[in-house]
């Protein structure tokens, strides 16, 4: 799936004035694809003044699933940089249309290195050019840039690059404004919320099979109250994917537990 569902991850900042021990917000979504749930999602995030440690597990449900099976575990840890996020690993292991996958990636002085990369070549991309992926993030990590600047600075903005071991995008975060979400049998939530548009360009490791005008798309985050004492956190967002075409993920349930007990640990 492009960019292993980059803006599907979830991480949710600590307010810059508060100094509270670590806390855990566990987040499910269900994805649908027109009609249909395609996909659900767990998230484990690790909140922390210093920064975050987050733990993804999705897998393809319904019709789709049988026809296209997918299952996945990503991980991601980082620090605040100020109203920017700067990653430290990365790691994404699952299996996609019955073949085994492996990224994982360290970030030194602000570049992301590849690890582990299985298939060295999965045959889909055309190669990277070099440079492109300097001073990148990891793909799990925008969102978490996302929900930092609003919980820092209010609204979302700025340029940034994403990489997820293979591909390349240049992203552009603009705040749109406030917006009502109405109920809908989907979805646990329903409320205003502060809505953030992001551009994306591939520039770069494009799927040999993707045309030009598929390079450019732009996914929306919706950001509410879901938990009491925490930052707004995603409560829908859409996800432009390769094989599923384009997704609207829908959370379905939120809760908090101890910190002591997260399974979010560098394989």
């Amino acid at each position: 799936m492009r960019r292993t569902l980059a803006l599907l991850l979830l991480a949710l900042p600590l307010p810059a004035t508060a100094d509270p021990p670590p806390a855990v917000a566990e987040l499910t979504y269900d994805g649908y694809a027109s009609r249909f749930r395609v996909l659900t999602m767990e998230s484990e995030l690790l909140l922390a003044p210093g920064g975050y440690r987050i733990v993804l597990s999705g897998r393809t449900a319904g019709m789709v699933g049988l026809l296209y099976h997918a299952n996945w575990r990503s991980s991601a840890e980082g620090k605040w940089d100020g109203a920017d996020v700067a990653p430290v690993h990365f790691d994404n292991t699952g299996t996609f249309g019955g073949q085994p996958r492996h990224i994982a990636m360290d970030f030194v002085r602000g570049d992301p290195e590849l690890r582990a990369e299985e298939p060295p070549d999965d045959g889909e991309h055309l190669p990277l050019a070099p440079g492109l992926a300097a001073h990148a993030i990891d793909s799990l990590s925008v969102t978490t840039l996302v929900i930092h600047q609003f919980a820092t600075l209010g609204h979302c903005e700025g340029e940034v690059t994403a990489f997820d071991g293979r591909q390349a995008e240049r992203l552009t975060l603009r705040s749109v404004g406030s917006e009502y979400l109405p109920p809908t049998g989907r979805s646990s939530w329903y409320g205003p919320t502060l809505r953030c548009d992001l551009r994306s360009h591939v520039v770069g490791g494009f799927f040999r099979d993707e045309k030009p005008e598929e390079r450019d798309y732009t996914d929306t985050i919706w950001m509410g109250t879901v938990l009491p004492n925490l930052p707004p956190m995603p409560v829908r967002f859409t996800a432009t994917t390769h094989h599923l075409g384009r997704i609207t993920l829908y959370l379905v349930g939120a809760k908090l537990r101890d910190a002591s007990t997260l399974t979010a640990t560098r394989p």
